[in-house]
C-alpha cells in the first residue's frame, strides 16, 4: 500500500507519535512508536494501548483525559513501562482532533534527563562562584552600606529606591553565599511564597533599570494560592527572563512592551518530586511576553544550551539558569514565539510542602 504524505511526515518526526481512537485502540504509529513501545508497526495497529503499557499507565490515563476534557493536555516526567517496555521516564502530549474522533498522542524523553546531565557544567559554575564570591561581596557591602547612610537623610520620595537597592543587595548577598557554598540552582530552599510579590518586586526594579523607556504592564490572577517555591530563584529566574525581554527589544523602537501575567493552567501533570505520584491539580503559569523581533527559529532549539547566546556580548547563562530553576522545582518552560515577540512561561506545581 502507497504511503500518502501525511505518513511520510509522520514517519519522519523526531518524537514517537500514536494515533488512537476514543477507545484506546491503536491506528497508526511511526517508527519513534515502534521503539519507544518495542513493538512493530504490525503489532501495534488495532492492538489496545492499555494492552502495552503498565495496568495504571498515566499514558492511559492521559487519553482518557484529552478524549474526556477535549484540547491538548500534558504530563511531563512520568514513567512509561509495560509487558515489552523497561521503565523510562518521559513527556507525553495528547491532543484530541477537530472532528472528536482521533487523539493523537507524543512522547519524548524526559526533559529532566538533559538537565541531569549539564549538572556538571553547573558544578563549575559554582566552583568559579566561590572563587569569585569575596569580589563580589566586598563591593556589594558597600554598595548596601551607602544606601543605609542615604536613608539617614533621603525624602520621603527617594526612601523606596534606597530600601530597594538595600533589599536587591541582601538577595544578591545570599545568592552569592549559596554559591561559595557549591548550592548551585538544582537545589532549591522552598517556601510558601506569593509570586505575585516577586513579581511586584522585579518589575519596580526593571521599571527603574534596564526597563525605564520600556511599558511595563501585568495581569495577575489574585485568586492563585501561595506557592512552594524558593523566593529568590524564582525572583532571579523571572529577573532573568524580563531582562531578555528587554534587551530583545530593539534600541529606539517605540512602544517597546513587556508583558507578565500569571494564571492557573489546567491540563498539566506535573511530578513534584521523585517518587511522588503525577499532580492532577494543574500548574502556576507565569508568562513574560515582549514585542521584539521573537527568537530566531533556527537557534530556538538551542536557547536554552548552557553558554549559547545570539547577542555578541551575551555570555549564554542566563536562559540555562532559568531552565535550572524551574526544573529543580518540578516545573519546565515554553517558548511560544513568533517575528512579533517571544512568549516565555513557567509552568509550577501548586503543591503542599511535606510535614
Amino acid at each position: 500500500m502507497s504511503m500518502t504524505l501525511s505518513d511520510r511526515i509522520l514517519d519522519t518526526l523526531p518524537v514517537a507519535v500514536i494515533c488512537v481512537g476514543k477507545d484506546g485502540v491503536i491506528q497508526q504509529a511511526n517508527p519513534m512508536a515502534e521503539s519507544i513501545l518495542c513493538q512493530s508497526h504490525a503489532l501495534l495497529i488495532n492492538t489496545n494501548l492499555s494492552k502495552l503499557t503498565a495496568e495504571d499507565s498515566p499514558i492511559v490515563d492521559l487519553v482518557q483525559r484529552a478524549s474526556r476534557d477535549g484540547g491538548t493536555v500534558y504530563a511531563r516526567n512520568i514513567v512509561l513501562s509495560g509487558p515489552f517496555i523497561s521503565p523510562t521516564n518521559i513527556d507525553a502530549t495528547a491532543a484530541l482532533s477537530a472532528n472528536d474522533d482521533i487523539i493523537t498522542i507524543s512522547l519524548s524523553p524526559a526533559a529532566y534527563q538533559a538537565d541531569h546531565e549539564s549538572k556538571s557544567q553547573s558544578a563549575a559554575m559554582a566552583e568559579v562562584a566561590r572563587i569569585l564570591g569575596h569580589e563580589v561581596k566586598n563591593p556589594l557591602a558597600g554598595i548596601v552600606g551607602a544606601a543605609q547612610l542615604l536613608a539617614r537623610q533621603a525624602r520621603d520620595d527617594q526612601m523606596s529606591m534606597l530600601t530597594l537597592i538595600k533589599e536587591e543587595g541582601a538577595r544578591i548577598g545570599r545568592l552569592v553565599d549559596r554559591f561559595a557554598a557549591f548550592e548551585t540552582f538544582f537545589r532549591p530552599r522552598p517556601s510558601m511564597t506569593n509570586i505575585h510579590q516577586v513579581l511586584d518586586r522585579i518589575m519596580e526594579m526593571s521599571s527603574a533599570s534596564f526597563a525605564e523607556k520600556i511599558k511595563l504592564t501585568f495581569r495577575f490572577d489574585p485568586s492563585l494560592p501561595d506557592v512552594y517555591v524558593d523566593p529568590d530563584h524564582i525572583h532571579e529566574a523571572c529577573l532573568n527572563l524580563v531582562k531578555n525581554a528587554a534587551e530583545a527589544i530593539p534600541k529606539g523602537k517605540e512602544k517597546g512592551h513587556i508583558h507578565i501575567s500569571t494564571r492557573y493552567r489546567a491540563g498539566v501533570t506535573l511530578r513534584h518530586s521523585k517518587g511522588e505520584k503525577p499532580s492532577r491539580s494543574g500548574a502556576i503559569e507565569i508568562a513574560i511576553k515582549d514585542n521584539g523581533p521573537g527568537v530566531p527559529k533556527a537557534v530556538a532549539d538551542q536557547i536554552f544550551t548552557p553558554f549559547f547566546s545570539t547577542k555578541k556580548s551575551g555570555a549564554g547563562i542566563g536562559l540555562t539558569v532559568v531552565s535550572e530553576i524551574i526544573s529543580a522545582h518540578s516545573g519546565f518552560v515554553e517558548l511560544e514565539n513568533s517575528t512579533s515577540g517571544a512568549c516565555f512561561k513557567l509552568l509550577l506545581p501548586i503543591s503542599i510542602p511535606k510535614t
